[in-house]
């Protein structure tokens, strides 16, 4: 495409919608789960761009050329993600070029492009890597920092109305980064509004008990408008404003506050994050800032706990270790829980969840200890422990504690959310210090 259509195409700022169109069979048969649809309708949100219809559609012809027309009769923006590898099925950039009424011609600039990616990684160059070199010869060319395929961007009247038709890799990496570096700036400044939000993270309620401590809130939203929703073992509640390109941040965070103000208010200590932060994030947070370190012994958990908290960087500075000791044996010859707890109480048991906590402490000399021992199932639960029951203990200078859980689920799930509630009390423990 040349440079004069290049800044007609830039000049117009005209894009209020937008439809995802994910291709593959792999899709289809949910070998692979479709995380480029959330990604994108996440970032299209944040620009202000409304996406009301989703599709997914296999590597044949005919259908994908249906779906991609009926996206472009009811949106300004179509964005296709999918089928731009070497194979004979790849075949999304010749069904675009169809639509848009151009042909495919092999380009030099991007075969240059494939080639240099190709050998600076020591890959082996096939006669096949050069199906990605033909593009559309009137498109604006993307370019994918990330693997070989290139994408495109086609403007196109449709219908009589100007459309706008981009084409992106499938592998979420080079999706995700050819979005960022090549479509996203384009669509800047093809809109002249976007939406900002407001994270408010909390744990602890559901989303019933939630809604219901706030109901007149969410009821009497206007400028700012309200939407909950459920994670696992978790409740988030996203605030946002519908702002114009001239308002500053600190614009839209005064018209935040006032609600904000109101929601904390009524759920105070459930709400650990209003900057969309990870509770894992919120730990190292709060243990940095008091110099601090923790340690964990795990049983039911098996090292989730550790995972979750080492994920994040700058955990080295405030996690010292942990034990895995799903053995009984383990928990007595390792961390000291004495024969007779795990002989009358149990395993599962707010006493030795109170002597796991102390026993890694001691150990490996932490300010904080946390310790998680529980039945996940499917087996192993009895009248009076059934599956579920999550004993969560910790340990710090002032002294040892343990809380009882009941969890649902099936086994990943209730190890998921212990971990969750594990890392919730060291939360309010740091808090409280």
């Amino acid at each position: 495409m040349n440079n004069l259509v290049i800044q007609e195409l830039e000049s117009e700022r005209q894009i209020y919608s937008a439809e995802i169109i994910s291709i593959g069979t792999e899709l289809l048969l949910g070998q692979i789960v479709n995380t480029n649809a959330r990604d994108l309708a996440c970032e299209l949100s944040e620009l202000g761009i409304s996406n009301y219809y989703q599709a997914v559609v296999g590597d044949n012809p005919e259908r994908m050329e249906a779906v991609i027309r009926q996206g472009l009769e009811r949106s300004d923006l179509v964005i296709a993600t999918g089928g731009l590898g070497p194979t004979e099925d790849d075949i999304t950039m010749q069904i675009c070029a169809k639509i848009a009424g151009t042909e495919l011609v092999f380009n030099a600039e991007a075969a240059k492009w494939i080639r240099d990616r190709i050998t600076r990684h020591h890959y082996v160059l096939t006669s096949n890597n050069w199906k990605q070199a033909m593009l559309p010869r009137e498109t604006k060319i993307l370019y994918n920092a990330a693997g070989t395929a290139p994408g495109a961007l086609f403007q196109l009247d449709y219908a009589g109305k100007r459309r706008y038709l981009a084409v992106l890799p499938g592998p979420p990496l080079e999706m995700n980064t050819m979005f960022k570096r090549e479509l996203k700036p384009w669509l800047c400044t093809m809109t002249r509004r976007h939406l900002q939000h407001l994270y408010i993270r909390t744990i602890g309620l559901g989303e019933s008990r939630l809604t219901s401590m706030i109901s007149d809130i969410i009821h009497d939203q206007g400028t700012v408008t309200i939407a909950p929703y459920a994670e696992d073992g978790e409740v988030v509640l996203r605030l946002s404003v519908m702002a114009s390109a001239e308002q500053t941040i600190e614009e839209l965070n005064e018209i935040f506050q006032p609600v904000l103000v109101q929601i904390k208010a009524r759920l105070g200590e459930y709400i650990y994050s209003v900057e969309n932060k990870t509770l894992p994030q919120i730990i190292v947070e709060q243990l940095s800032a008091q110099n601090a370190r923790v340690c964990f012994a795990e049983s039911c958990t098996a090292g989730l706990l550790s995972a979750e908290l080492a994920s994040i960087p700058g955990a080295s500075r405030v996690f010292s270790g942990s034990m895995i000791v799903y053995a009984n044996e383990l928990k007595q010859s390792l961390l000291g829980v004495p024969a007779e707890i795990l002989q009358y109480d149990g395993a599962v048991s707010e006493q030795c969840a109170i002597a796991m906590a102390e026993g890694i402490r001691s150990l490996l000399q932490t300010d904080y200890a946390v310790s998680v021992t529980g039945i996940a199932g499917p087996g192993g639960g009895t009248d009076s422990k059934p599956v579920g029951t999550v004993w969560i203990g910790l340990s710090e200078h002032s002294g040892t504690f343990a809380r009882h859980f009941i969890l649902r689920g099936e086994r990943n799930r209730i190890r998921r959310i212990a971990t969750l509630n594990a890392l919730d009390l060291l939360r309010r423990q740091i808090s409280a210090e």
